[in-house]
């Protein structure tokens, strides 16, 4: 014969479960956040945002800097090596002042300015040191910055 079962409290005789079941029939449980919660959330969250994006943009600004002094960096060392195969008569300032900035460069790097300085020190061997400087502002009212390489060439004429 079957057992007829009018109350789920008499299959589970957990006093938890009742407990809960009679809370939320008397509306004392509570559900979800209250008002306070999520504003003290929201102005945790406001205040994190506000100090985490002037961080950002000055690692963006920092980061662009760091790739234009890289590139201006590359261009001044290969203007060097496009000198290597010259002649000796031709590593004069006048003759190196007719090199140009690529394109490349021109366009990442506002207001791009090459200076090509060669000296010859006053050595026992026949030497012309070769300077290279490039220029440029990164935005206005920055300070300008520059990358500057040098290299020594030596006249194998008059080596013995």
């Amino acid at each position: 014969m079957r057992r007829r079962i009018h109350n789920v409290r008499q299959v589970f005789n957990l006093p938890a479960l009742n407990r809960q079941v009679e809370n939320l029939s008397h509306g004392s449980s509570r559900a979800g956040f209250t008002l306070l919660e999520m504003f003290v959330a929201a102005v945790v969250f406001g205040t994190a945002l506000v100090t985490f994006l002037p961080m950002m943009q000055s690692v963006g600004f920092q980061q662009r800097l760091t790739e234009q002094r890289l590139l201006a960096l590359r261009e001044a060392e290969n203007l060097l090596e496009q000198l290597v195969p010259r002649k000796w008569s031709e590593l004069t300032t006048e003759e190196l002042a007719k090199l140009l900035l690529s394109e490349n460069v021109k366009s990442r790097l506002p207001q791009a300015v090459l200076k090509v300085d060669v000296t010859e020190p006053n050595e026992p061997a026949a030497s012309k040191r070769v300077a290279v400087q490039l220029s440029w502002t990164p935005r206005s009212g920055q300070a300008p910055q520059s990358v500057r390489l040098a290299a020594w060439f030596f006249d194998t004429k008059e080596q013995p």
